[in-house]
């Protein structure tokens, strides 16, 4: 059933008096980028990011893996390798920064007008807003494949961002929350991707 628009979507600064500046305006902005979240065009947008969530990288990772493995291709292989790496350093990452940090999703202010943010986590999910986990896994896994093959960087990043994108218009993320976990996941990926390749010097 579509969710009925609310009358009152947007919230003036008083509702929000501990907020930053910059807080207030990505509340303002997320509300906005979220309002057409009925629509069929978002919608379909959201369930494409769902593309954007862990099993489907890790199965994308895994593939390139076994396919590298197959056919003997050690660049494809290392690779997939360098993909399931960086992809699990960000899952981690974005894991254990939600349970430091509690804040309410745009779905909540949208359809309950209440918004909170607070430190300590929280084990429910619609209070699970940062970071965005989707994109850091997304830009993680983005990353570690331009890395291994530069030519896919730009393809790779603009779907990266698109899948951001569609979590804010679907109201699951503030958008600060997808700046959020592309930080973890360009983080992750470094630390990975250096962590192989000393693994792989201390080999030679």
């Amino acid at each position: 059933m579509p969710n009925e628009p609310n009358p009152n979507v947007d919230r003036d600064d008083a509702d929000l008096p501990e907020a930053s500046a910059v807080e207030k305006a990505d509340v303002d902005l997320g509300q906005k980028m979220a309002s057409h979240r009925d629509d069929p065009l978002v919608k379909a947008a959201g369930y494409a990011g769902k593309l954007g969530d862990q099993a489907p990288l890790y199965a994308l990772s895994a593939g390139l893996l076994i396919v590298g493995l197959a056919s003997r291709d050690r660049r494809l292989a290392g690779s997939g390798v360098s993909m399931l790496a960086a992809l699990g350093a960000a899952d981690l990452s974005k894991r254990l920064t939600k349970r430091l940090v509690s804040r309410t999703r745009p779905q909540v202010l949208l359809d309950e007008r209440r918004y909170e943010t607070d430190t300590g986590g929280s084990d429910a999910k619609p209070e699970q807003s940062f970071p965005s986990g989707h994109m850091a896994g997304s830009v993680a896994v983005a990353r570690s494949l331009s890395r291994n093959y530069p030519g896919t960087g730009a393809v790779a990043g603009v779907a990266a961002i698109a899948i951001g994108a569609s979590r804010v218009a679907k109201g699951a993320h503030w958008p600060l929350d997808i700046a959020g976990g592309a930080v973890i996941g360009l983080a992750a990926e470094a630390a990975t991707a250096a962590l192989l390749r000393w693994g792989a010097a201390s080999l030679i």
